[in-house]
């Protein structure tokens, strides 16, 4: 290199040459120095403070991208002060930043679907492709699009103006609409690795799993101690509500991937967790809480177990049933317990229970149709006693806050809760806790190496869509320790606005009409008491693609390359470090091409820089002065006015996506 000059850049003598800066010199040597106003053949934009480097000699610390390099620098670029240094720098960026990284459905999903695309995707008329969003996901989109609680639609931003999208039956939507034979990968398939998993139970937290982890290359055998797989959705979860052909067609579509299922092969009974250890590389224990704990009362031993009654429906081989039913507990199970008796000929089912009937424990949406169909309901109540009558009826003493009643029932059914059974698990030298099997809380790891649980054997979590998102973590987690424990991705930070201000959220709905949610399609009431046959209909393609218009795209358009939030994640900087007020939320959407969100932006000048290159008339420029200084249109214009050429070209050069295109 001609003219050059020598200097120490971490360490490594390297040359430089005359007008070079500190960053081109970092970059051709592959050192990286973070930044996020910098932007390559433009010059005055170091406002950021994040590429600040140390210079022996010098006081101060100099911004990376503005200072040119002299002979016999001797610079450091990674200190434990200049770490701390870009953390504040962040910090103090995030302290006045108004936006959602990831929509508030996105946050409530346990599962942690990206909820917007797979809308957006159907909306644009590409069900295919949503499908491929959601299986990155989950495993069981055909299921939990029928089953899950719907936390995300309890947050729905959409609700505030009228009503929630109907996010679950959109989920619902693309997997009755594609051919389960041809279903796409959520990303290519790795090729083999050689490595083997054992996972004992396929239900859906051990067939999650074995969906990820065969995605991942991995070889995967799957033990069932029942004669079938799919757990509690094929023993508990009635027809009615989850066909079993759906569950089949999901469990095959892993089965296609190179599952091998083996069923009638119980831990403890035919093989044990040390032989099995043996036959592969890592084991999962993913069989599910199996000690039932029923309500505790006096003549408590009359009842029947809700959870068995059911099992023995979705075998055909239903117990009789007498005219006059009471299910007692709370929960899906008792719902379900209380429905199935209605279809089998029972005229009276009544359901009592001891919480109150607007409870999370409780927030089910299949309440409306429970009481649709005529079961009676009992909120707040406690069965204290239960005693035998004559001609076989049961004597049923019922206390509230109005107080004892005592009524006759023809037949008892009880619904409480299942639990691991610590003993069996201790029997296999493995340590518990009161909740289950001990693991490690990243890895899920037992206390036995390369054995793993997940699920309700070793986490909290009552419904499938909390095992499907644990079979997808562990998966995960199995892969890394394959591959010789490599750390895991961190966690990316999220900067929320949600709870909005009322002035807030008055200029979000400001131009939106009110648009109730489309209704599903259900069978007729008659029909409901006498039929299995699944009472709520999915989407057809018109009313999903209506539907998914509703969404009001509450994510950031550049959720997964904003420069800020992943320099936030590699720093650890923290959204909540600097309390305070922060911006009003203010949206420029006058441009067809883009939008502004004004709580978004840096003041980095990235975008003035290119709109000068363009030329535009108006352009953009920094209007007020000191802490309230903002990046706009001269003269009170708007974006379409000032950005006439340069629009996409500023978007694609945002940051932090305050300019974004349209989607």
């Amino acid at each position: 290199m001609a003219d050059t000059f020598s200097l120490t850049l971490n360490g490594v003598q390297t040359e430089a040459a005359p007008g070079e800066t500190l960053l081109q010199v970092a970059r051709r040597l592959q050192i990286e120095i973070p930044t996020l106003c910098h932007l390559d053949g433009k010059s005055g934009l170091e406002s950021c403070g994040l590429c600040m480097v140390e210079v022996e000699g010098s006081a101060n610390v100099l911004p990376a991208c503005a200072s040119k390099a002299q002979p016999g620098m001797v610079i450091r670029t990674d200190t434990p002060a200049l770490r701390q240094s870009r953390r504040v720098a962040l910090e103090l960026l995030l302290s006045d930043h108004l936006g959602d990284c990831n929509a508030p459905c996105e946050l409530a999903c346990p599962a942690d679907i990206d909820i917007p695309e797979f809308i957006r995707l159907i909306r644009v008329g590409k069900p295919m492709e949503s499908l491929s969003v959601i299986l990155r996901s989950i495993a069981f989109p055909g299921v939990l699009g029928r089953i899950c609680p719907k936390f995300c639609e309890e947050i729905c931003r959409r609700g505030d103006l009228d009503e929630p999208v109907s996010i679950c039956a959109l989920k619902r939507y693309p997997a009755d609409a594609t051919d389960p034979c041809a279903d796409p990968l959520p990303f290519p398939r790795k090729p083999p690795s050689g490595k083997s998993v054992l996972v004992v139970g396929a239900g859906i937290v051990g067939l999650t799993a074995a969906y990820y982890l065969l995605l991942e290359g991995h070889d995967c055998v799957l033990y069932e101690a029942a004669d079938r797989a799919g757990g509690a959705l094929r023993n508990l979860v009635p027809e009615f509500r989850l066909p079993a052909a759906v569950t089949a067609a999901e469990v095959e579509r892993i089965a296609r991937l190179g599952a091998r299922i083996e069923t009638g092969k119980a831990l403890g009974r035919d093989f044990s967790l040390e032989e099995i250890r043996g036959r592969a590389d890592a084991v999962l224990l993913a069989f599910g809480a199996n000690k039932e704990k029923l309500p505790v009362f006096e003549g408590s031993s009359l009842g029947t177990s809700a959870a068995r009654f059911l099992e023995f429906v979705s075998r055909g081989d239903p117990p009789p049933i007498r005219r006059n039913a009471l299910v007692f507990g709370s929960g899906a199970t008792a719902l379900d317990t209380c429905r199935t008796l209605l279809r089998l000929g029972a005229s009276e089912v009544t359901l009592a229970f001891n919480s109150p009937l607007k409870a999370r424990y409780f927030f089910t949406p299949q309440i409306e149709d429970a009481l649709a169909e005529g079961v009676r309901v009992r909120e707040l109540t406690e069965l204290v006693q239960a005693e035998e009558s004559s001609g076989g009826r049961l004597r049923c003493r019922l206390k509230s806050a109005d107080g004892e009643t005592v009524e006759e029932f023809e037949s008892l059914f009880l619904s409480g809760h299942l639990e691991p059974d610590l003993e069996l698990m201790e029997s296999f030298g493995l340590r518990t806790t009161k909740q289950g099997i001990q693991v490690d809380r990243r890895s899920l790891m037992t206390s036995i190496p390369g054995v793993f649980a997940a699920g309700n054997i070793a986490q909290a979590g009552r419904y499938a869509v909390h095992g499907s998102a644990a079979g997808r973590i562990v998966a995960g987690s199995i892969s890394r320790f394959l591959a010789g424990n490599s750390p895991p991705e961190k966690e990316p930070i999220h900067v929320r606005m949600h709870p909005l201000a009322p002035e807030d959220r008055d200029t979000l709905f400001l131009r939106l009409p009110r648009v109730g949610r489309v209704g599903q399609f259900k069978g007729a009431l008659s029909e409901e008491r006498a039929s299995f046959e699944e009472v709520v209909h999915g989407f057809p393609e018109e009313a999903a693609v209506r539907e998914a218009t509703r969404c009001l795209q509450c994510d950031c358009a550049k959720k997964t390359d904003c420069l800020l939030r992943l320099r936030a994640t590699e720093y650890e900087a923290g959204p909540k470090a600097f309390p305070g007020a922060r911006p009003a939320y203010s949206c420029d959407d006058s441009h067809e091409a883009i939008l502004y969100e004004a709580g978004k932006c840096i003041k980095c000048g990235r975008c003035i820089a290119v709109a000068e290159e363009f030329r535009e008339a108006l352009g953009l420029t920094y209007i007020g002065r000191g802490f309230d200084v903002k990046v706009g249109v001269p003269f009170g214009g708007n974006h379409r006015e000032g950005l006439r050429e340069a629009a996409l070209a500023c978007a694609e050069v945002c940051p932090t996506g305050a300019l974004a295109r349209r989607r």
